[in-house]
């Protein structure tokens, strides 16, 4: 679930939690005078904590740990005695829509389920609206033994809270005072959330762009880079974690029993299971979660083709990208098996965005995915060049008939070798998109490679590097570092023959 907070979340929490302190006996209120109002009691040797991020304050025992957290754009604090067997959890922000008190507390549970299997849940009451929840329960976590808990759940609006106070089987209800007294002191601190179900949606300029071979047009925002990989397939974005991308992915299946680097081996996998893998695999994307996957049958039923395995989803996710920063996406993909079953593709058309700025950009992200567009022209002359060769490859055939096998053999060899090279320069393709690389020649040099990635620019026969924003994959526009010269891109296959391989 997507999770944020609103404006005025502190004093929603700091409402609930005095709320659920009053309701539960076993409390004592300090009083200063006749009509004083009640308020939660600080007792002796409570000390003030602030958390790491700043994100909450709160009073605790001395010596008890306090530590915050986040999961995809969502905060938490928990606070724990120094045993680690008895503590208090608050987790705040706002739900993805359709979700009520009970959805939220499912996913809480499933994250104490994968920790413990004998969880059990008992004495759920449910307010009518299903706006709030409370339910107790015991589970038996790792070193820690079996425990017993209290959540609270509450929803209004968009906004949610998530309150947990729990303790060792048998000494709960001697540990509930204090531990509800830690609980009803934890406050939010103010700016610490972000507040993107409010942000009004970002209005940013597009301009059109068309790939070099004439295969496809679409829209990004001005100033963005755009590395171009021809056929339908770029890398467009920025370092802030936005992007625009179009790409394919061939996989190969285990039983080919290949240990390459580079190449991704597994078995067929369904769309979204497909981009976590691939994404995890090359180190692009961790801790992935979907919010919503979407499967495309009507499409499956058009594109795919009979005995042969295929999957069409969309899917909304966060994750972690590589520079380890918050991002959400949306992904439009693809899973083709082969008869063969010894090799399976994934063809994809995403938008990312920071976690907590999606929203505000879903508009703009929105309109680049639906300008994007494939060539018509160029896509009957890659189809009729495909039918010309399959006609030049049927005449050959023909031809070789008439020789003697030594001639045929020499010629499947060549043929061999020529589909080898051609299949090498794809995967070349491929591995740089995918890795965040491109190679340069310099004529000043004597044909010198220099190869730029994520963070600067290398001379591949000197080893001389040059890290920095101008240098880095995205900058890099190909001037010499040390000469004046416009280097040449690496972008043809007579280019990568001649310099690369």
């Amino acid at each position: 679930m997507s999770i944020h907070a609103s404006p005025n979340r502190t004093l929603r929490i700091a409402a609930i939690v005095t709320l659920v302190f009053a309701l539960l006996p076993g409390i004592c209120f300090a009083q200063s005078g006749k009509g004083a109002r009640a308020a939660p009691a600080v007792v002796q040797g409570m000390q003030k904590v602030v958390t790491d991020k700043a994100s909450f304050v709160l009073y605790v025992p001395k010596g008890w740990k306090v530590s915050e957290g986040s999961e995809g754009t969502a905060r938490y604090v928990t606070a724990s005695d120094p045993s680690g067997r008895s503590s208090v959890f608050l987790s705040t922000g706002v739900v993805s829509r359709g979700e009520n008190a009970t959805a939220l507390a499912k996913n809480a549970n499933a994250g104490l389920g994968r920790q413990a299997r004998d969880l059990e849940i008992r004495n759920a009451f449910a307010s009518r609206d299903g706006s709030s929840l409370v339910y107790d329960g015991t589970y038996s976590p790792p070193k820690r033994g079996r425990t017993e808990f209290r959540t609270w759940v509450s929803r209004q609006g968009n906004d949610f809270t998530l309150t947990r106070i729990e303790a060792p089987a048998g000494q709960f209800e001697a540990m509930k005072p204090a531990l509800l007294t830690v609980l009803s002191n934890i406050r939010v601190t103010k700016g610490s959330f972000s507040t993107q179900a409010a942000a009004a949606p970002v209005k940013v300029q597009l301009v059109p762009y068309r790939q070099r071979d004439g295969s496809a047009s679409f829209l990004i925002p001005q100033g963005w880079q755009c590395q171009d990989h021809g056929k339908g397939l770029f890398t467009a974005g920025d370092p802030a974690g936005y992007s625009f991308i179009s790409g394919n992915v061939t996989l190969v299946s285990p039983q080919m029993r290949v240990n390459t680097p580079g190449i991704l081996v597994s078995p067929y996998l369904n769309s979204h299971q497909a981009w976590q893998f691939i994404t995890a695999g090359y180190g692009l994307a961790s801790n992935m979660r979907f919010e919503k996957v979407i499967p495309r049958t009507d499409l499956t039923g058009q594109l795919g083709q009979a005995g042969v395995p295929a999957s069409i989803e969309e899917y909304l996710y966060t994750f972690t990208n590589r520079e380890g920063r918050a991002c959400k996406g949306f992904t439009f993909g693809m899973s083709f098996g082969s008869r063969s079953g010894l090799n399976w593709s994934f063809r994809h058309l995403t938008v990312t965005a920071p976690a907590d700025r999606f929203n505000a950009w879903a508009e703009t992200l929105g309109a680049m995915m639906g300008s994007y567009k494939i060539n018509e022209r160029w896509a009957q002359a890659y189809v009729a060049q495909g039918q010309q060769r399959l006609r030049q490859m049927q005449q050959q055939t023909s031809a070789m008939a008439a020789r003697n096998a030594q001639e045929i053999r020499q010629t499947m060899q060549a043929a061999y070798d020529e589909r080898q090279k051609s299949q090498d320069y794809i995967d070349y393709q491929r591995t740089g998109y995918i890795r965040g690389q491109q190679d340069w020649i310099s004529t000043m040099e004597g044909g010198a490679v220099y190869r730029t990635d994520s963070w600067g620019t290398k001379n591949t026969a000197t080893g001389e590097y040059r890290e920095g924003k101008a240098y880095d994959y995205y900058h890099y526009q190909g001037k010499n570092p040390k000469y004046s010269e416009q280097m040449q891109a690496v972008d043809s296959r007579a280019l990568w023959e001649r310099h690369i391989r």
